[in-house]
């Protein structure tokens, strides 16, 4: 409880201070390189640390203040949109109510983003948990015309099920598959199967977790379409990409 409650006393401080920030890590297509849009990472400073989202985003969602920092994320990328730079989100499912889809479709019409220029990543968990509470939410943002990925695709299982109920446009495979993957035959064929059933079901293929040149360069004999990982760079602060000052 002593936690819970000093992590609650610390996102209310950022919110009320506007103490959260973004970073931002490219997202490549694997057979030329290009950068194709950008996934955004939620921070929080605190004494001088960036605090990744990891940290605190389970204690928001139990005490409630998640909605809030939700529609802050919300609100920023599609300023980024805006800019030109496609993007993709991290969204909680607690979050996916009437207000927050009405502030982006608010959002979207007034700043004259392309809604596909927006992605929301939501993880195969929640996604299958909100299937019935939060279906409407998902189809609804499909209708506006934004992206949807699924995260954390792994073959089979719920994740099959998932493309088949809701309009995926990408589909983001479990870092675990690129771990060993130039050594593991056996990962190597699970991952193909994964980009199988993606491709099937209409969605584009995105490796996360690319931590070298040598997995970069098995990808595309793979079939995955993009990729996302330290070796393409790092998570970088949004004001650099944007070439604005913090």
């Amino acid at each position: 409880m002593a936690r819970t409650f000093e992590w609650s006393r610390r996102i209310s401080h950022a919110l009320e201070r506007g103490l959260f920030r973004l970073e931002a890590q490219r997202i490549v297509g694997v057979a030329d390189g290009q950068t194709l849009r950008h996934e955004l990472f939620l921070r929080m400073l605190y004494r001088n640390r960036r605090i990744p989202a990891a940290e605190f985003v389970v204690e928001a969602e139990r005490f409630g203040s998640i909605r809030e920092i939700d529609r802050w994320v919300t609100g920023r990328a599609i300023e980024v949109a805006a800019t030109g730079h496609a993007v993709h989100l991290n969204l909680s499912m607690r979050s996916a109510e009437a207000d927050l889809l009405e502030l982006i479709r608010t959002n979207l019409e007034q700043s004259g983003a392309d809604p596909a220029d927006l992605v929301l990543e939501l993880g195969e968990a929640q996604l299958a948990v909100g299937i019935e509470t939060r279906g409407e939410f998902v189809d609804a943002i499909t209708e506006l015309g934004c992206g949807i990925a699924l995260d954390g695709y792994v073959e089979g299982g719920r994740s099959s099920q998932l493309l088949r109920r809701f309009a995926i446009d990408y589909v983001k495979l479990n870092g675990r598959l690129m771990q060993g993957l130039a050594t593991d035959r056996r990962r190597r064929r699970a991952l193909t199967g994964a980009v199988y059933n993606a491709h099937r079901g209409g969605a584009r293929v995105i490796a996360q977790g690319v931590e070298s040149l040598l997995t970069l360069e098995l990808l595309e004999d793979l079939g995955v379409d993009e990729a996302q990982g330290n070796a393409l760079g790092p998570p970088e602060p949004l004001e650099e990409l944007l070439g604005t000052a913090a």
